[in-house]
Order: structure tokens, then C-alpha cells, then sequence
């Protein structure tokens, strides 16, 4: 089976194609999109349109399907078209019978009003289309040409940015992209509305910012970092492997993620990530991951992750290489970009990912490749517990990472790096870019870039679910884990008079949130004082020490002064009240921090590591 994933613009304009989709969005503010699907030159007496069931790089399936209705099929197209019989053949395949006619259509409308970077979205003022929530597939003519026509009131929805090219350069009855064939055509999210947009060149191609939003932003400000990231992501693989690539940028309240695409990424965040710097980093920082994935997971990839199945899922051990390689690039190229300082890329190493892997229980219950395998279930479909069940691939995969890098670097000397394995496989993609790697393939590749033996070594990593050797593998760079408490200092105000103290926070091994104004348990820490105590996930807190709790700050300062002695703690679960003890302890989470008096070579190999200059 082909597989493609490139495309220029040049290649598309002035294309015919015998797969058309006109999509309307007249009744867009009920969320609805009209889909009319026209397939051209039949031969069958019989045609099968299917609708996926998942998005690439989403792993966990959607059911795409269930959100689709009033589906009609026709022999012919326009006004002479005529219905034909249609039976679906399971839930997302529809079996329609052409009887003789060399055109056929499928009519259908779309509900979209689920708002994330890999669902579609339509209301009055815009619409994001995920196509492979909106389109359709003929089997065995996805290698196609695929055109999209967009009829929608360009009066009101100017902006229309997509990976898809033109095919021309205006008409009247619509906007009209196109794409080589489907999986490029899945792979291509549209937004259109009146968003603003930004261009600039960088690397020899061309790169359009797309921000929608109702919040005010500094779009110019934005698109210089942007740049930024282009410019330094390039410059470490050696140029851009495309003419031209879209950064759709989504910005409201309560929004978070990214998504992945060979000539574009969805990147959704909270508005306040445009005004406060800290969450501005963390912008940035997803900037750099999914633009990352243009490289890493989109050409240079699993085996398995192209050709798809767009209707089961496509299994893989090798997540930590896609998402798990990528999250230790993130943070990395963060700071090469000058987002973040030495000190500032250190702590959020300590805090965003050692420490964050330590608070995880489950890496001590399952494999960083079988967390990987049973992504769809395990990471998409994550139970309340999930967190004492399994480490993310992405978490525990991004900490291998680090540790490797550093393994490579202390070991080659300071001559190679991650980066040189990075840049061997992207050698291995062009040489035959419609097959992807495999694992054994993988380790000889980070072991032929780097002539360092790591092979034995990673796998013990992902495979095993003991503690990882952190100060063994740090102390090349000259860096080690601290576990020692440190005494809270005083609060002073003033002159540095003095205030108060401030107890350090009590373990319990709880996740609470405020819910409407109850104090509800999310999640429990196996081996931890709360589960201990047995407390479980939904039990309301309703007081400690016959002290009513109605805040999380409240419930921390009762529980911190009753630490030694323990605290009655009274809850709710299933319409009944129950008491018990339970004695929080203090838990020192291990910093990633700087040996002392490092020898000349630590500091060299640091150095290497930490070298913005590539």
C-alpha cells in the first residue's frame, strides 16, 4: 500500500479530481456542516464510503460516524441526479449501488460542537474542521486527487487557513483546496472565520500564524517567537521539508493541547497564556513540541503510523520514540530558542518531568512500550486510577530521553548527541519515506549516529518499571538528584521583619478539587496515608477534626498542623457519613540539580548539553 504524506502547493493548482467535497454552513449556527461527496468515474457496480473512526496522532477511537446523520445517496450529481439504494455494511461503511451510473453522490450533515485540537467545531462566527470527523473515504481510491470545495459567506468567514492547497486562485462559488490524496486530506485541518493572520518566511518556505480568538493579542509579538522556532528547529535538521506550513493557533477559556500534522499543528491554549509570561512559556513550549512532530512522528516514525487504518486502531510499542523523544525536545529547544534560562530549563526538567514521574505510582506497575501499546485505553481512555496503574509515554518516555542524551554525550566525549541520532534518521526517512522504522531499526540508528552502544541499555528502560538510574547517568553532565528536605523559610515582610512561618505542605496521597463548592476526592496514591486511611475516589470531605472544611486552603493548613498526631477527617460517600484517621507525612520530591565542585569534564559535557549554538 502507498503511503505519502508530501505535498507542494504548485502541485495542486489547476488539478481536476474525480473525489469532491462541497461543504456548506448554512445551519452553522446549530453546529451543523452539509457534506456533499461526489466520486466520479465509477466502473463498480457497487461503491464503499467509510468514515474513519480515529484521528492520526489522537490515539483512542472516536466513532466519527456517530456524529453523522440524514445520510442520502444519488446516482448522477446536481439536478439530475436521481436516488439509488444504500446499505451500511457496519457502523462507518456504506455500501451504495452505482447500477450502471459512472457518478454517484452521498449527502450527508455533520453535528460539530466538540471543541478540541482533533474534533471538529461550528458555530456562527467559525469553523474548525477536523476532516477526518467530516469526510468520508472511497475505499481503494484514497490515492487519489481529493478536492474540497468551501461554501461559506467570505463576507463574514474571510480567514480560511489550511495545510490543503489552492486549486484556484478565486471563484464564485467557493474556496477550492486540494490534496494529493486522503491521508494528506486527513491530515489537513481547516479554520475558517475572521481570525487574524500573520506570514513571514523563514528557511526558504512559507509560514502563516493563525490565531482565533476574541481576546487581544499581540500578534506581532507572537509571530517573532514563532520564527524563532522555526528558525532553530530547521537549523537542527538542516532546512524545512516543505513550501509552505500553517501554525492554527486557538486561544479560549479552558482550552489546552496540540495536535500534530505534516504541514501544519492545532495548538489550543487558555487565553491567559497571550499576557502571563509564565503560561506564555508553556505556549511556546507546546509550539516547539507539535512543530517537533513535523519531523519526529510524521516522516520520521513507528511502522505502524502510516499507511493508517482509519478504522481500528493501529497499535504500537513505539510512543516513546513519537511522543516520548519529542516531550524531552520540547523543554530542550524551549530553551535553544531563548524562551527560557539555564536555571529556568533546569527547574522545569526537575519540576514538569523527574519530579512529575516520582508522584506517579504506575511506573512502577507497567512497561513504558506496554503504556505505549494501550495508549488507546490507557492514555485516551484513562480511568480515575489510571495514575497508579501506568506512566505516560509521554512523561516517563520524555525522562528516558534525557537520561539517553545524556548517556550519549558523556560517553562520546562531547562529539554526539541526541541530535546527531535525530538527524540520521531524518537521513533514513528521505532515503525511503513511504516505510517506517522499526525498533531494532531505531537502536542501530542512535548507535550508528553516535558510536556509543546504547541498544541493551534503553531497552532495560522501557522495559523494566524499576527507578531509573538517574544519579549514574546525571553525574556525566554534572547533575544529581536531591532528596534532602530543606527547612520552609520564614515569611518576612518589610525590612525583613518577620511574619510567619509557613509549614511545609502535608503528603496524603489525595487529588481534591473544589466542585461547586464540595471538596471532592479525584484521585488516590496507591501505598499513600489516604488510601491507608480508605479513602476513595468521590468521597466528599466534610470536615477535619469536627471542623467544617469549605476550602482547599483551609483543609491543607488543618491537616498540616495535625501531622503529627494524625486527623479525624469526617466524609461522604453514597449518602452516608463515615470518619476516619489519616497521619499525613512529609514527601520529599527529588530535584534535578547541579553537583558540587563538578570536575572540568562534568562541566565540559554540561556545557555540550546545554550549548544553544548548534
Amino acid at each position: 500500500m502507498m503511503y505519502s504524506i508530501e505535498q507542494r502547493d504548485d502541485q495542486l493548482l489547476g488539478t481536476t479530481a474525480a473525489i469532491t467535497y462541497e461543504l456548506s454552513f448554512d445551519r452553522a449556527p446549530q453546529h451543523l456542516v452539509k457534506v456533499v461527496m461526489r466520486i466520479e468515474g465509477v466502473t463498480s457496480p457497487e461503491v464503499v464510503v467509510v468514515m474513519p473512526s480515529w484521528s492520526p496522532g489522537s490515539y483512542k477511537i472516536r466513532d466519527y460516524a456517530g456524529w453523522q446523520g440524514n445520510v442520502r445517496a444519488y446516482k448522477g450529481s446536481g439536478a439530475s441526479r436521481v436516488a439509488t439504494t444504500s446499505q451500511w455494511r457496519d457502523k462507518a461503511a456504506l455500501v451504495v449501488s452505482s447500477e450502471g451510473a459512472s457518478t454517484i453522490e452521498v449527502e450527508y450533515v455533520i453535528y460539530a460542537h466538540e471543541r478540541t485540537v482533533r474534533t471538529s467545531h461550528v458555530n456562527r462566527f467559525h469553523a474548525f474542521l477536523m476532516l477526518t470527523s467530516i469526510c468520508m473515504y472511497v475505499e481503494g481510491r484514497t490515492q487519489e486527487i481529493h478536492h474540497v470545495l468551501l461554501k461559506h459567506d467570505r463576507s463574514l468567514w474571510p480567514s480560511v487557513s489550511t495545510a490543503l492547497s489552492p486549486v484556484q486562485s478565486g471563484g464564485a462559488t467557493g474556496v477550492l483546496l486540494g490534496a494529493l490524496n486522503y491521508d494528506i486530506l486527513a491530515d489537513s485541518p481547516i479554520e475558517i472565520g475572521d481570525h487574524a493572520v500573520t506570514t513571514f518566511t523563514e528557511a526558504g518556505a512559507q509560514h502563516e500564524v493563525a490565531i482565533a480568538t476574541n481576546y487581544n493579542v499581540d500578534t506581532d509579538w507572537l509571530t517573532k517567537q514563532v520564527q524563532q522556532i522555526v528558525k532553530v528547529e530547521t537549523t537542527m535538521f538542516g532546512g524545512a521539508p516543505y513550501d509552505r506550513y500553517v501554525f492554527i493557533i486557538q486561544a479560549y477559556p479552558g482550552a489546552g493541547g496540540g495536535l500534530e500534522h505534516a504541514r501544519s499543528s492545532v495548538n489550543a491554549v487558555d487565553p491567559s497564556a497571550l499576557t502571563d509570561k509564565t503560561k506564555a512559556v508553556g505556549l511556546l513550549s507546546l509550539l516547539c513540541h507539535e512543530y517537533f512532530h513535523l519531523w519526529n512522528v510524521k516522516r520520521i516514525r513507528p511502522k505502524e503510523l502510516g499507511p493508517f487504518d482509519y478504522t481500528k486502531e493501529n497499535y504500537t510499542s513505539m510512543l516513546w520514540l513519537a511522543e516520548g523523544l519529542t516531550s524531552y525536545y520540547d523543554d530542550l529547544l524551549t530553551y535553544r530558542c531563548g524562551f527560557t534560562t539555564t536555571k529556568e530549563y533546569l527547574e522545569a526538567l526537575s519540576k514538569d518531568h523527574v519530579g512529575r514521574l516520582f508522584m506517579v505510582p504506575g511506573r512502577e506497575a507497567m512497561s513504558t512500550r506496554d503504556s505505549s501499546f494501550l495508549a488507546w485505553l490507557k492514555l485516551y481512555m484513562q480511568s480515575p486510577d489510571g495514575n497508579n496503574r501506568f506512566p505516560s509515554y509521554y512523561l516517563k518516555g520524555g525522562v528516558i530521553f534525557l537520561l539517553l542524551d545524556a548517556y550519549i554525550i558523556d560517553h562520546s566525549d562531547g562529539k554526539y548527541s541526541m541530535d546527531d541520532a535525530m538527524r540520521e534518521m531524518w537521513k533514513r526517512y528521505l532515503s525511503d519515506p513511504s516505510r517506517g522504522m522499526s525498533e531494532e531499526e531505531c537502536y542501530a540508528i542512535v548507535e550508528q549516529a553516535t558510536s556509543v552502544q546504547i541498544r541493551e541499555r534503553l531497552i532495560s528502560w522501557l522495559d523494566g518499571t524499576t527507578e531509573l538510574p538517574y544519579d549514574e547517568i546525571l553525574a556525566g553532565v554534572g547533575l544529581k538528584l536531591e532528596y534532602a528536605d530543606k527547612p520552609s523559610e520564614p515569611v518576612t515582610f518589610g525590612d525583613k521583619r518577620p511574619f510567619a512561618s509557613v509549614p511545609q505542605a502535608p503528603y496524603v496521597g489525595w487529588q481534591v478539587a473544589d466542585v461547586s463548592g464540595k471538596l471532592m476526592i479525584k484521585g488516590v496514591d496507591d501505598g499513600s496515608p489516604a488510601a491507608e486511611a480508605g479513602f476513595g475516589i468521590d468521597d466528599e470531605i466534610v470536615a477535619v477534626d469536627d471542623r467544617r472544611v469549605a476550602s482547599l486552603a483551609q483543609l491543607d493548613h488543618y491537616l498540616a498542623a495535625r501531622r503529627q498526631q494524625g486527623a479525624r477527617v469526617t466524609a461522604h460517600c453514597d449518602g452516608r457519613i463515615f470518619t476516619t484517621t489519616v497521619r499525613p507525612i512529609l514527601r520529599t520530591i527529588p530535584k534535578l540539580v547541579e553537583i558540587e565542585n563538578p570536575s572540568a569534564r562534568q562541566q565540559q559535557m554540561r556545557d555540550r548539553w546545554l550549548r544553544r549554538n548548534l
